[in-house]
């Protein structure tokens, strides 16, 4: 049987298509790349980027890239273009200077169709952003504040200290992950529309519950992989019927949306009522969302109501979000719902971890529980439950409280609750030098990871272990923790830079409020902290997703 041969033609062209994929994608990434001098996190990172996809899916990759620096150094190779960096010098100064923009990774972050600051990839326009809100969170402004000290007192002796002193008195435990999320989302809605406005879910368990229903449908978090790292893909798949992540995400969104829409219509009237001769109470003056109006107006912002939000395929009539989304919007006010809905969002879930870490430490070391309850009580205006006078302390002098302050700091570097990577991109036309290596080429995706940077020993001796002491340098029990670089330089719970956290400084003195309130008055206990370890994902809180803790009455004096 004579056989049929192919064109001769197609010899020579699939040898060159062969040796194109030969060299373009094995030898040129294995030793001709910039990037080939570094060493890789696995054998495969240096050909495709599959295998830390693959440690991306299951959720085990903080962990991975930590073994991987404590392996080959501060310098790893994650994928073909994709590094991890572990140093200060020439690390996270440089990534999270100027000139390393974000990657589509954040994306999924934008509301309303609208980026926010966390959103935008680009740095020019998030410097705009910023700029309209940046002094109402500096702390000289926080400290000094007349609202955050109202919403203090309010929030600490009206709904946490009965709820806690009824417990107490009961004998009932209490999961306090549910505790502190809502405290977090009260405070922060009430510093953005008024107290009048803004949510009571410490007093009101339905409500708190529906809301975390909503918030879990619309950012489902089994499912944040896909928008993540393959929301591309995932659009695409979902035009063909094929939804890996679920449909009713959408439903819930809307709901979430509307939420929060309602909030600022609410802000609306205070502003309105104000307007009107009505008095300008501390706390009950919508304080963040006032200065985003009177900022974006000075914009020239468009406040023509010309934006429908009920246009989605996905979208189910009927439901209780339709009245209020069906309302043309403007710019200016899907622009600030924007900016305030992600806000709210970034604060429930680091507050909520952060005070559960801080909660866990301190219900393992009673004697540690018992010196900062004294440091508290020292205050001249201590947080004393049934007070006639319902005084909170002076915002100063509480954050000046060196304990509760090495407390917290030690707990946001052992257990942060941003863990994961924070993507950037190597600045285009140029070269940059990244831990000893010089070189690194344009448009090379780069992460640090607050995981990694807190578990430096050299800077952190036993770098798990929680020593609040090794922030108390007064302390001569402090010295086996001190290390030989400045703690302060390593310490990454909010990031870095022009990017960093605009929040750290309000966070950090709520979370003192809440911490205050409860450890003056009460011992905390551990009664089930089954599944405490934290998740290995971007946001790490507990993998039970729980904490429960008895609380009985203090003693009067503290040995």
């Amino acid at each position: 049987m004579e056989l049929v041969a192919f064109p001769s033609v197609l010899s020579p062209t699939l040898l060159i298509i062969s040796v194109f994929v030969l060299v373009r994608h094995v030898l040129y990434p294995a030793f001709f790349s910039p990037l080939a001098k570094i060493p890789n996190a696995h054998p495969l990172a240096a050909f495709t980027s599959a295998w830390i996809t693959w440690i991306r899916f299951r959720n085990i990759e903080n962990s991975t890239v930590h073994e991987a620096h404590k392996r080959y150094g501060s310098v790893v190779r994650l994928g073909p273009s994709e590094l991890s960096v572990n140093c200060v010098d020439d690390g996270i100064k440089t990534i999270y200077g100027k000139g390393f923009e974000k990657t589509p990774f954040y994306s999924v972050f934008v509301n309303y169709g609208i980026l926010n600051m966390f959103s935008t990839l680009q740095s020019h326009p998030h410097a705009i952003k910023k700029k309209r809100i940046a002094n109402i969170y500096a702390k000289s402004h926080l400290l000094s504040s007349p609202d955050i000290r109202a919403i203090s007192t309010h929030i600490t002796h009206k709904r946490i200290l009965p709820l806690i002193a009824n417990r107490a008195a009961t004998d009932t435990p209490i999961d306090v992950f549910n505790l502190y999320r809502a405290a977090a989302v009260d405070m922060t809605t009430a510093y953005f529309f008024g107290l009048p406005v803004g949510t009571n879910h410490l007093e009101n368990e339905d409500k708190r519950q529906h809301w975390q229903e909503q918030y879990l449908g619309s950012s489902p978090p089994d499912y944040m992989f896909f928008l993540h790292h393959l929301p591309q893909l995932t659009s695409w798949l979902a035009k063909f019927g094929i939804h890996v992540v679920p449909k009713d995400r959408f439903f819930f969104k809307d709901e979430f949306d509307a939420w929060c829409l309602n909030m600022c219509s609410g802000a609306e009237d205070l502003l309105s009522a104000v307007a009107s001769g009505a008095e300008k109470r501390p706390g009950y003056f919508p304080v963040v969302y006032e200065q985003l109006k009177r900022i974006t107006r000075k914009e020239n912002m468009s406040e023509d109501p010309s934006i429908r939000l009920d246009d989605s395929a996905t979208r189910q009539k009927g439901r209780e979000a339709g009245d209020i989304l069906d309302v043309p919007r403007s710019r200016q006010q899907l622009e600030i719902a924007s900016e305030l809905m992600d806000q709210l969002i970034a604060t429930h879930e680091t507050m909520g971890i952060s005070l559960l870490y801080v909660s866990w430490e301190l219900s393992r070391n009673p004697k540690i529980q018992d010196r900062l309850r004294a440091e508290l009580k020292s205050l001249p205006t201590p947080v004393i439950y049934g007070s006639a006078d319902e005084e909170v302390p002076d915002a100063r002098s509480l954050d000046d409280l060196p304990l509760l302050h090495a407390i917290v700091m030690e707990t946001l570097r052992l257990h942060p609750a941003v863990a994961g990577g924070q993507p950037r991109v190597t600045p285009p036309n140029a070269s940059t030098k990244l831990g000893d290596y010089a070189n690194i080429p344009p448009n090379t995706r780069v992460s640090s990871y607050a995981w990694s940077l807190h578990r430096n020993p050299e800077v952190f001796p036993d770098p798990d272990g929680w020593h609040p002491e090794r922030w108390l340098e007064s302390e001569p029990s402090s010295a086996a923790y001190q290390g030989s670089d400045k703690k302060e330089r390593w310490f990454w719970a909010f990031s870095s830079g022009g990017r960093m956290c605009i929040g750290s400084n309000y966070a950090m003195l709520m979370m003192k409020y809440i911490l205050a309130a409860l450890h003056t008055n009460f011992v905390s206990t551990i009664v089930d902290d089954e599944g405490i370890e934290q998740t290995d994902g971007f946001m790490a809180g507990p993998k039970g997703d729980k904490l429960i803790l008895a609380f009985q009455h203090a003693p009067s004096e503290v040995s």
